[in-house]
């Protein structure tokens, strides 16, 4: 493996932990503003501050021509929307599931998506065959989360005392 290729492995492994930390930061905001569409708001906001300052810093990013904008799909200004449905999930219910169960939960459903956008080359992704061993791997991966998140009753009551 390039070193490039590990520092793409190691940039979405830090993404994914950030995920985690998101979870706990929406779950805290939540608990003190007690409403999950303010929570979903506030949190956008401050992601839309943040990004709009990484925006004004780039100067150097080239910006799209109109014939860019008029030959994009309509549907793909809607990564934020679909985002923003995670996160309401995020806020909904992992206090009620854990942050490990529903990361767990979120990663079976992002794989079995993903599967199929690659084997279909959907939303201009490049084709990738669903194959016996990427079908395989997919399997494994629910199984090891389920057994991760399927905790026994007993064990769930004794880490609560």
């Amino acid at each position: 493996m390039s070193i490039a290729v590990g520092l793409v492995f190691l940039f979405v492994l830090v993404g994914g932990g950030l995920r985690s930390a998101e979870a706990g930061c929406q779950n805290t905001l939540m608990n003190h503003m007690r409403n999950m569409w303010l929570c979903a708001v506030i949190s956008y906001a401050v992601a839309l501050t943040g990004f709009a300052i990484f925006l004004a810093l780039s100067s150097k990013s080239p910006w799209p021509t109109l014939d860019d904008v008029r030959n994009m799909p309509w549907w793909a200004p809607f990564g934020g929307l679909l985002g923003g449905a995670a996160v309401m999930g995020m806020i909904a219910v992992a206090r009620y599931v854990g942050v490990a169960t529903f990361s767990a939960l979120v990663i079976i459903g992002e794989m079995v998506v993903a599967l199929i956008m690659d084997h279909f080359g959907l939303m201009g992704f490049e084709e990738r065959s669903a194959s016996l061993p990427r079908l395989l791997a997919c399997g494994l991966i629910t199984l090891a989360i389920y057994l991760m998140a399927d905790e026994p009753e007993g064990e769930r009551s004794a880490s609560v005392t």
